[in-house]
Formats: C-alpha cells, structure tokens, sequence
C-alpha cells in the first residue's frame, strides 16, 4: 500500500510495478497456504504416559489427499514440533507435551499451523483433545525391600510365575530388547541362533505397597511406591496398594498396573510432608 501511494504521488512507474507485484505475491500466499491445508485429516490416536522427569507424549495421524508442508503443532503456546512435509500417505506424528512433572493432566487445545509458503500469511486451525495424560512418579529404589512389602498366601504353592528367575523352564527366541545377560552362549555357540532363557517360581506369596510403611516425604514414597509396582508387574508378582485414600486390590494385571500407577501420579501434592 505504501508503495502504490508512493509511486502515485511521485509518478514513477517501477513502484507501482513493485507495489503490483507485491499485491500478487500477496494474494498468491493466500491461495497456496489455503490449497496447502485443505484435506488435511488430523486424528488422535494415543497418549503415551512417562515416568517423571520424562515427558508425557501424544500421538497423532496424518493423513492428506495432496503433499503439505511446513506443519507446526503449538501447546500452551509452545511449539512442540515442525514436520516439513506430509505425503499422501498416513503419518504418525509423537508430540513431546513438555509435562515432566507428576501429575494428571487433562489436555488442552491443540494449535495446527501453516505458514507455507512465504510466511506472509498464516493457516491455522484448532483441535480439541478429550483425553487425560498420567506422569508418573519417578522410580526410586527403596533401601530396605524386606520392610516394605506384606506377605499374603495366595495359593498353595501352585502359582507358576512365568518371570520369576528361581528355575529354568526353557528357551526362547531372542527378541530386540531383551536382557543381553539371559542368552544361552552354548546354544548360539552350536546353532548360531539367539536364544534366550526362561526361568519360573511357584510362589504361595502376594504383595501390598503401603505409604505408611515407607521412610521419606512425600514425594520420596510415592517414587519408592512406583518402582515397587513397576519391578512386581515387570515380575509377574501379585501385589496391592495401600494408600491413604484407599486399598487397591491385590492383582498382577496391567490394567491394575495402570490403575496403582495413576492413583499415585494422583496423589494430592500438598500432603503433610511428615507422613
């Protein structure tokens, strides 16, 4: 505008052709970064919860019926990440939520914007997350195991836990992962095949977890209480939980893995710290 009042008002020619060929460019942003979002199909798919001081993730799926650019993702005014470009095929996006403390946290608006392809002009649109993220407590082990956990007969010594390490029940093939430390050498060294151990017990004892049989604030129990229930899923040992609020059931699922775990990312911040 500046320009087309200038080279009005000075009669020149080469302003008016600059002010003209920057109303083009202008107006060619607007058409390109609006052809470059439309059909862009963005759907939630899962939100990833993480141990404190690691970050809660969310997952999200791409899909387009033409290339796009220059796509950027803003929570709580924060850009969490830039994809350079997205074919027409599905694309799975992690979002980093930069929530690294315990908690619950029920997500917010999410920011989808273009500035493709000058920067001129900016395309946006909003997404509104329904969902709850956890970040659990931090691990941390306890000093004094023994002292931490009530015993309880479950059954008579019948129980099979596949993830106990007290006898050997067989081999498997090795996966990408597993503990290094359980590979059978003599049967790579004669097959020259990854093969893994599997140990079993027949345990007649449960576990509880209670806070109040820990040492430590607040904060300090609630990091023993999430290695305890993290190492006795990883396990296979059947435990409950004792909190304040209430018993959760003995169980050795991971939905009740999930359930301990969430009640203790839960847990009011603000407790009497000489618990």
């Amino acid at each position: 505008m500046l320009n087309f009042i200038l080279g009005i008002n000075y009669q020149n020619n080469l302003i008016l052709a600059m002010a003209y060929l920057m109303l083009v460019v202008m107006i060619f942003s607007l058409l390109m970064g609006y052809s470059n979002l439309k059909g862009l199909k963005v759907d939630y798919k899962n939100h990833i919860a993480s141990y404190a001081p690691c970050s809660a993730l969310l997952e999200l799926q791409l899909k387009t019926e033409r290339k796009c650019q220059s796509l950027q993702f803003i929570y709580e005014n924060k850009t969490l990440t830039t994809v350079d470009e997205i074919t027409s095929q599905q694309q799975i996006v992690n979002l980093d939520l930069g929530l690294k403390e315990r908690g619950e946290y029920p997500l917010r608006r999410l920011k989808i914007i273009s500035k493709y392809p000058f920067g001129l002009v900016s395309v946006w649109s909003y997404m509104q997350l329904a969902h709850t993220v956890f970040v659990y407590p931090q691990q941390l082990k306890p000093l004094h195991d023994a002292s931490l956990q009530n015993n309880h007969n479950t059954d008579d010594g019948l129980h099979k836990n596949s993830h106990g390490s007290d006898e050997f029940d067989g081999l498997n093939i090795h996966q990408p992962g597993m503990n290094m430390k359980r590979i059978s050498w003599k049967h790579y060294a004669k097959t020259q095949q990854l093969m893994v151990k599997e140990f079993v017990n027949y345990s007649a004892q449960s576990v509880v977890f209670d806070f109040n049989q820990l040492q430590g604030n607040t904060e300090s129990r609630l990091q023993q209480l999430s290695y305890l229930v993290t190492q006795a899923y990883s396990q296979g040992v059947s435990y409950g939980l004792q909190l304040e609020a209430g018993l959760y059931a003995i169980s050795d699922t991971k939905e009740h893995c999930k359930q301990c775990l969430e009640a203790l990312s839960r847990f009011a911040k603000d407790e009497n710290e000489s618990h």
